[in-house]
């Protein structure tokens, strides 16, 4: 009779420790939202624009930043003074009532303001390109945390077919059938996988805490995340297309920009600060019961303070501005072209890489069909169990890094990460002509 005509079932304890290690890390939570559809890349981007951390700081960056930028170049407020004098003399009370007016005949308000204008660019850009670098953040750390549910599954798929594979040689031993060297390594091999399942189990639970984390939610709401699968890729353009649209659509080439306009115009207003604000006054003044006007002009003399800290302050926040302006044009060329190199490679890479996972489970089903009809060995049929377990771990790891590689590109690109085709020319074309 051959002992291989109908599948054994798994031990008890093994299918106990199994349950067990996947409810610590798929089982979804009793919550509303838990019980939903699986959560794909998409819906993590959207719970986190929603209630992630990384979104709510760069919100609260951009507020702070916009407070700063308005305070210093907010105009200066009237006075009103109330005055009475010889209280408490045989002699009549003066009383005096006068405005003061600040006046900025130097320009220097002027040009702060208009510095703020600048500034309040600067922090819409930087904010835009954080809420990029948080999405981003969201995107690996869902990628990681698919990618370990199914290097979970795929230690799960092990167990069960390892330890088939020893109740069946630990029949045959018995009967006589396979030498003890054989029943033994079998069971070798099966104990390996349950301490592979353990490993699995740990590193899935702590990607979706990680997840759960950057989402903005608990980890024990955290619903069962969808199946990895490789993006689509569309073509991509040449290199120097993407660099033009780069250079004209990233957020931190305008934050750059505008940071070179409000320094420029800081450091325009302190050069016109060797004269600070001066003063106009006018009121009414009553002495001796006579009622009269009074009028008059305050101007601060530039003695010992003639603003020159503030000058090379703002001349060296300049410089410093250029710079990093500069630096910024750099580093985007050069993240723009890894960016493509590793999109295009990728993509020449879809068609055998996109396969690993069938073919891996091809390999394993057919060396079990050939050892159970005598056609293989134990050792080759180990090396193919091996050989499928590391082709579908592969596959978890191309369809993870091919995602990253087309976000990667798109973030160079300032596309919205879960666009549906941000890489089609019509869209690109777009990008290129209004830089938005």
């Amino acid at each position: 009779m051959n002992k291989f005509a109908a599948p054994r079932m798994v031990p008890t304890s093994a299918l106990v420790a199994l349950s067990t290690c996947l409810a610590m890390v798929a089982a979804p939570s009793s919550s509303a939202w838990a019980q939903a559809a699986p959560l794909d890349l998409a819906g993590a981007l959207q719970q986190a624009r929603q209630s992630g951390p990384l979104r709510k700081l760069a919100d609260a960056r951009e507020l702070a930043g916009t407070g700063r930028v308005r305070e210093a170049g907010q105009w200066p407020n009237p006075s009103i003074e109330w005055r009475r004098e010889n209280l408490g003399s045989s002699l009549q009370p003066d009383i005096f009532a006068t405005a003061y007016i600040p006046l900025d005949l130097t320009g220097r308000r002027l040009a702060l303001r208009q510095a703020s204008g600048a500034g309040r660019q600067r922090v819409r850009a930087d904010a835009v390109a954080e809420r990029r670098d948080a999405e981003i953040e969201v995107a690996r750390a869902w990628l990681h945390a698919a990618a370990a549910d199914g290097a979970l599954a795929v230690a799960s798929r092990q167990v069960e077919a390892l330890t088939e594979i020893a109740d069946v040689d630990a029949t045959r031993l018995r009967e006589g059938l396979v030498s003890g060297a054989v029943g033994l390594r079998t069971q070798l091999e099966a104990d390996r996988a349950r301490v592979s399942l353990v490993t699995a189990t740990g590193d899935a639970a702590r990607a979706r805490a990680q997840l759960a984390r950057a989402i903005g939610v608990s980890a024990q709401a955290l619903p069962m995340l969808a199946v990895l699968a490789a993006p689509a890729m569309p073509a991509a353009p040449d290199s120097s297309t993407v660099k033009t649209i780069a250079l004209r659509a990233r957020p931190e080439v305008r934050a750059r920009e505008s940071a070179l306009r409000e320094a420029q115009r800081r450091y325009t207003a302190e050069s016109r600060g060797l004269i600070g604000d001066m003063q106009l006054q006018g009121g009414s003044k009553q002495t001796g019961g006579f009622m009269t006007g009074q009028i008059g002009f305050a101007m601060p003399f530039p003695l010992f303070n003639r603003n020159d800290a503030a000058r090379q302050r703002a001349r060296g926040e300049y410089a410093e501005a250029q710079a990093l302006r500069d630096d910024m044009l750099n580093q985007i060329q050069g993240s723009v072209s890894a960016a493509w190199r590793a999109y295009v490679t990728s993509r020449e890479a879809a068609p055998a890489a996109s396969t690993f996972d069938a073919r891996g489970r091809q390999i394993a089903r057919i060396a079990r069909i050939a050892y159970r009809e005598g056609h293989a060995t134990l050792t080759e049929l180990l090396d193919a169990e091996r050989a499928a377990t590391d082709a579908m771990n592969a596959h978890l790891r191309w369809a993870s890094d091919a995602w990253l590689a087309r976000l990667e590109l798109e973030r160079a690109l300032g596309a919205r990460l879960d666009d549906s085709s941000p890489l089609d020319l019509p869209v690109l074309s777009t990008l290129l002509t209004t830089g938005s």
